[in-house]
């Protein structure tokens, strides 16, 4: 099932000290049609920007398991909450689109069907640098995910 296609903030893989086997990202919007991802990606890169800047307090945190409204993909993650300024203007634009928007922006480190094998770990407070790009995330499998745009 997956999370169909989306749009994503990626960051520098390296940035932390355990490297995902996934593609690190900050999702804006899941669970969408192809188009409507294109269309999304499109406006956000044309009319607020396409890099932006996330901060974390760097504490973990557990994500439940199917964390958005059309989830059923029954993975729980652990990972880090993020902020940035333009979270408001993204919700404007992506209400526009039938799609699950992240209200709490976030990465996730670890994917799993259970938490118990999770180690999490804490990291400085830390700003990063991220793009913006179309994804498709239709596979079960994290590590299967891509960079379409």
């Amino acid at each position: 099932m997956g999370y169909g296609y989306g749009v994503w903030l990626v960051y520098n893989q390296k940035i932390f000290a355990q490297p995902t086997p996934h593609i690190g990202h900050i999702t804006i919007a899941c669970f969408m049609k192809k188009n409507d991802a294109t269309d999304l990606y499109n406006e956000i890169i044309q009319d607020v920007d396409t890099t932006f800047k996330v901060t974390t307090d760097g504490l973990p945190v557990l994500f439940p398991h199917n964390l958005y409204e059309h989830d059923k993909n029954n993975l729980c993650s652990w990972g880090f909450n993020f902020k940035y300024n333009a979270l408001p203007k993204l919700q404007t634009i992506s209400n526009k689109y039938k799609c699950d928007f992240s209200y709490q922006p976030h990465t996730s480190i670890e994917y799993a069907h259970n938490a118990s094998g999770f180690k999490p770990f804490c990291v400085e407070k830390i700003t990063l640098n991220c793009k913006v790009h179309l994804v498709d995330i239709r596979s079960d499998f994290p590590n299967d995910w891509n960079i379409i745009q």
